[in-house]
């Protein structure tokens, strides 16, 4: 099936070929349907490349809006350690008192007067959420907490005097 390409050129009348009757419009209409495909991928391109940009946007607002914690002053910092201070006093002394105590009257009594100072102090927790800069509300917070704390030791320090006192009539001289 060799050929030499010179002789088919020479041979003109064969490469003139007529077209047949409608190619020029069914071509055109051809071309159109191409355009129109076109235009449909074009508009499908931007919905995706708007898509991308909203989710992009999504996950950034998402990821700012979950590791943004508000970051404490030194002043919040300080009054956390003092307060966990007084509050784990203030456990160690109602169980300490809890032990010397035997009247149940008494220590029903003392756990009211404990309820209504731990009401007083969520109360004034609450102010200082709302206002973690006020002095006024942080120095009631920690009067609050002592307040507590010494009527605690108070009690406790009544009752070992009591004690005492017991042990002492008790006692016989010989």
């Amino acid at each position: 099936m060799e050929h030499d390409i010179r002789d088919l050129f020479k041979n003109k009348e064969q490469l003139k070929k007529e077209l047949p009757k409608g190619h020029r419009t069914d071509f055109i209409k051809k071309l159109d349907g191409v355009k129109n495909s076109k235009n449909k991928r074009r508009s499908y391109y931007f919905l995706k490349i708007a898509a991308s940009i909203l989710f992009l946007l999504f996950c950034g607002y998402f990821f700012q809006n979950t590791n943004s914690k508000p970051e404490k002053t030194a002043l919040e910092i300080q009054f956390e350690g003092i307060e966990n201070e007084y509050l784990i006093n203030i456990n160690k002394e109602w169980n300490a008192f809890i032990d010397i105590a035997k009247d149940t009257v008494l220590i029903r009594k003392y756990k009211e007067k404990l309820k209504e100072s731990d009401t007083d102090y969520k109360k004034i927790t609450t102010q200082l959420k709302e206002f973690p800069n006020n002095i006024n509300v942080l120095e009631s917070l920690i009067d609050n907490l002592q307040r507590r704390l010494q009527l605690i030791r108070d009690i406790k320090e009544h009752i070992n005097e009591l004690n005492q006192k017991n042990t002492s009539n008790e006692t016989i001289y010989i």
